[in-house]
Order: C-alpha cells, then structure tokens, then sequence
C-alpha cells in the first residue's frame, strides 16, 4: 500500500506563491485535511481518498501537485498495464471548503503531456501521421472540457536523405518525413490513409545496413491487423505490406518487384499466419 501526503501549509503557501510541484518531490501524505491512499497490489490498484474508493486500474500514481485559481490540484495518471495505450491523466482537485473531486481519466491512447497555465491545465497529445493533436482544458470550475484539436503537418524539409541519420525508430516516424511519406503515397494511392493509420499502433523497427524495416499492428488487434514497412534508403524505394482483419495479406509492389532482403523480412513477418 501507498500512502501519499502533502503538508497542508505547503498547500496554501503555493496557492499565494504559485508554487507547482513534482509530486514525487514532496512528501504527500493529506492535502487540506484530506487522506490520500493508493491500495493493492501490482497491477490491481485501488484510489481511496478518506477511505472513500473513487478509482480502480493496474497502474496509479500522480505527477505533480499545483494550484490553480485557489485551489489545490494534483495531476495523477492511470494505465490498466497493458502496451496498446499509454497511461491517461486525471485530476484530484480540493476545493476551499468543499468536498473533494475527481475529473478524468482522459479517454485518450496516446500520450497525453500537461502544462500548467495561468488559471487552468493544458493537456494535449502530441500530433502524429493519422492523427491530430488532442486537446483538453482542466478549470476548478468546469472539470475537463476538451479543446479544437491541432492537425498533424509532416516535415516538409525532410527527405530521403534524413534516413541517413538513423533517427527512425517507429515506422509512423517515416511519415513524418514529407519525401518519404510521398513515395508511400504514390505506392499505395486510396490505400495511403488506411495503412498510415494501422503504422501508428503497436509497433517498433530498426536499420539493418542502410534499410529500415517496422511493423505495426493495430492496438488489441495484433493477431487480425498488422503492417510491414521496408525502405531501401539507397535505392529510395518503399515495400509495403499489411494482413486486413479476416483477408489476405496484401503486398505492394507485387513480390516479384522485391529484392531479396526485403522478401526475407516479409516472410519472417507473414509467418505468424501460416
């Protein structure tokens, strides 16, 4: 069990200072008179605030403590322990003379950062290939209420060439690239979107020589939906491939048009379906 505390005077002396801290810097153990307990065991956690349940998931902890607008938050976070999503904030905010309160979790997959501004918190996921950044607002007022979100733009300075760098690492990064994501784009034409966004699941790759390889599949779906991507950095060619719910395997451009290297880390990877 975890106890975690904070110094009720440190609580109002950051609401006149406008003090944030790391939650993990102070030593929380109530916030105005408040007892705050996360229970259980791994992977099977329990938020109680005055012995009071308020919130069950495999990974519970919280971020850092701040004040907005008077009044105490503290910004945690929860993750049911699995690696399709990351974990998702929430908000535990002790109002003046009232009882305390629960916003969130935040139903979001991606990683969701924060900033504390002025008179609110900013939550937002980074934009991505396939998908926006979201955003939310969290006010003592108004809880969590969710904002326009920003629409992802690709690197337009970035080409073949950057691959050099060795910096790709999951293969939704090689969209991010505006040389590269148009020769996918050409090779796949109205299958473009569909397989950008099935790259930016589950999914990981690595440089072997001067080619890249990544594979991706779709998040509690890894069995039924999964991509392969090859670049041939040299050559500045795109091999493409991906397994649809329920059909066949599909392989641009047909196999024959591979070379050998690629045909190894396609069937290596087609395997699973045999």
């Amino acid at each position: 069990m975890e106890n975690i505390q904070l110094k009720g005077f440190l609580i109002w002396a950051a609401a006149f200072a406008g003090i944030a801290w790391p939650a993990a810097a102070v030593d929380i153990q109530k916030v105005i008179g408040h007892e705050i307990t996360i229970e259980g065991t791994l992977l099977n956690n329990e938020l109680k605030i005055d012995g009071l349940s308020i919130h069950k998931d495999a990974i519970i902890g919280f971020k850092e403590l701040t004040v907005i607008d008077g009044t105490p938050a503290l910004i945690g976070y929860s993750a049911n322990g699995g690696n399709a999503c990351d974990s998702s904030p929430f908000i535990l905010s002790f109002p003046p003379g009232g009882e305390p309160k629960m916003d969130g979790p935040i139903d979001a997959c991606f990683s969701v950062e924060h900033q504390v501004e002025g008179d609110r918190i900013l939550f937002s996921t980074n934009p991505g290939p396939g998908h926006d950044s979201e955003r939310w607002s969290w006010t003592p007022k108004d809880g969590i209420a969710e904002l326009t979100a920003e629409p992802f733009r690709a690197d337009t300075a970035a080409d073949w060439s950057n691959l050099r760098e060795r910096k790709l690492k999951r293969p939704s990064e090689a969209f991010a690239n505006a040389g590269v994501a148009a020769s996918i784009k050409n090779l796949l034409g109205p299958d473009f979107a569909w397989y950008q966004e099935l790259m930016n699941g589950v999914a990981g790759g690595e440089f072997k020589g001067d080619d890249y390889i990544g594979t991706s599949c779709r998040p509690h779906m890894c069995s039924d939906e999964a991509g392969l991507l090859f670049l041939a950095s040299r050559q500045k060619a795109v091999y493409a491939a991906w397994k649809p719910d329920g059909k066949k395997i599909v392989v641009r451009p047909p196999v024959t048009q591979w070379p050998e290297k690629a045909k190894l880390e396609l069937r290596a990877w087609a395997r699973k379906w045999e």
